[in-house]
Parts: C-alpha cells; structure tokens; sequence
C-alpha cells in the first residue's frame, strides 16, 4: 500500500485506511466532469477509444471488464476509454451543538462520527483520483473548501475539522443553500447531521441539489442514547443549545419518548426516500468504518 503516513490524525487513521484500501465509491448515477475519470458521463467526442486499465472494484459496471485479461490472469481489470469522467463529492457535516453529544462515557461525540465516516469518504473519493469538497453547517456554512483531487487538500479538510468544536445551531438549509452555489456541476451530495433543525428548510434546499441532478445520500447520525433512553431510574435532560436542564423520572417518559423518535425518524426518512436522496440511520455504538463497509457493500449490490 501506498505510504499515507501524513494522512494518520484524529479523523483518519492508518488501520482504518488499509481496511479501505480495495473499497470503491461510486456514483449510480451520470456525471458531468472536466478531466478523464471512471466514471459514466453524458458527453460524447469524436472517439470513445480504449485509454487505460484498471483493477475491477465493487460497484463497477459489469459490463466494462476486460474478459480476455480475466482469462489470462484470473484476474478483474476494466477497459477505460476516453470520455469517461471524474467525480465531484461533496460532504456537508453538521458542527452544531448537538453534535457535541458523546453520552455518559464521552468516548466519541456524534461529530466524530460524522467526521470518521466524512473523512474515509474523502480519502476514498481522491485515492481513485477524483474530487472532494468539504463545508461545515455551523450557523450556515462557516467554511467551505472547493473540490480537488489531492492528498495534501485532504490534508486540509482534516485539519479543518479538527479546528472545530461544535456549537450554537447547524443552520443546515441556509448552509445547503450557500454551498449550492459552489458546487457548479453534477455529482454526489453526502450530507452527514442529527437534523435536529428546521426539516422543511433544510429538505428545500437539499432539493436544489436533486433538480441539478446531483445523488444525494444522507448519514443520519445519532447517539445511542438518542435511540434508546439509557436504563436508569431518573437522570436530568440538558439542551444544547440553550443549555436550559430538566429533572425527569425516565421511565416515565420512556413511552412518549419512543413515539416521538419514531415519528422524528420517519420524518427524515420521508423526507429523503420522496426526494429520491439515499437515507442511512447511523448509530455511534456502531464503529464508522464498520457502519461505512456496510453501508458500500449494500449500494454497490444495488448499483
């Protein structure tokens, strides 16, 4: 494997990246790039001639392999010809205050979660010479950075991640909204938040993206606690936000509570699943790279 020693810091790590060195992440649909890339793109020359090989990868179009090198060498390479495109991918992560959440223990907040899986996201999307962007919802879109394709810009983005603690309200739509006007083409939106904030407006931005054609997938990141109300007799309930607290018996909250994030987490899904966006539940009791192999592994037996 290549040598990422300078990519090894809080959000990516060299163990994770050598899990993910044969894990390939594409988009299911067409894809308007600049520069040669692997993948299906509208436009068309005067040629569509053989350029180069490459090793298969799951959620590769079938159809691309190069039969007579499989015969030879019992090996999967594709053909890749000219006109192909690259791939932009932009991620949006969630830096309010409920992100901030790590639970009793506080190993791991919900915004380290959502940075672990932006993060492989991104190592992935430049290893295979595409392109990354990266903006932080943070009372709108604090910082964005534009899409390249290398390793010292990933570099960057987890620097800029690291540089922040998560704070006051994402002001998800607003942020959506200003990042659509630097993201100039087709591609992917991957969008990573506990979207305890105004649904409506963020959805009605996230549908800027789907008019543009953009595939839109969504991490929706919550504590376990979130999930399930832990199982103690009574505990005190503090806003994020506004930091205002309240003393409860938790068994007697505990129905209503379950009803409520049922209803909350159907919202969400609706919402994704009637605008055609890739919705994905994650818990933090489930490891980022464990919750990302799954998550690949289940859109490329889609593709």
């Amino acid at each position: 494997m290549a040598d990422f020693s300078g990519l090894n810091r809080k959000y990516l790590r060299l163990q994770d990246l050598r899990r993910l060195r044969n894990v390939f992440f594409a988009s299911r649909r067409v894809v308007e790039g600049q520069y040669a890339g692997r993948h299906a793109s509208p436009q068309r020359g005067h040629s569509v001639e053989f350029n180069d090989y490459r090793p298969y990868a799951p959620g590769d179009e079938i159809g691309d392999i190069d039969w007579k090198i499989y015969g030879r060498t019992d090996k999967l390479f594709l053909k890749l010809f000219e006109h192909q495109s690259d791939m932009a991918v932009n991620l949006i992560v969630d830096g309010s205050a409920s992100m901030a959440y790590a639970g009793l223990e506080g190993t791991y907040s919900k915004y380290d979660h959502a940075c672990m899986m932006a993060a492989a996201i991104a190592f992935l999307t430049i290893k295979q010479q595409d392109k990354v962007s990266f903006g932080l919802a943070r009372g709108g879109l604090e910082s964005f950075q534009r899409p390249c394709g290398s390793f010292v810009h990933l570099v960057g983005i987890l620097k800029a991640m690291e540089a922040i603690s998560p704070g006051g309200e994402a002001g998800l739509g607003q942020a959506l909204r200003k990042a659509a006007a630097m993201v100039a083409r087709k591609g992917l939106l991957v969008v990573f938040s506990d979207f305890l904030d105004d649904l409506e407006e963020t959805f009605n931005a996230l549908s800027i993206y789907s008019h543009r054609g953009c595939e839109i997938i969504v991490f929706h990141v919550l504590h376990a606690d979130e999930l399930k109300l832990p199982d103690v007799s009574a505990a005190a309930f503090q806003d994020s936000e506004n930091h205002r607290r309240v003393a409860v018996n938790v068994d007697d909250i505990r129905e209503a509570y379950e009803a409520r994030l049922g209803r909350f987490l159907n919202d969400v899904a609706s919402h994704c699943r009637g605008r055609g966006m890739d919705y994905n539940l994650v818990s933090t009791t489930t490891s980022y790279n464990r919750a990302l192999e799954q998550y690949l592994f289940q859109r490329a037996s889609m593709a």
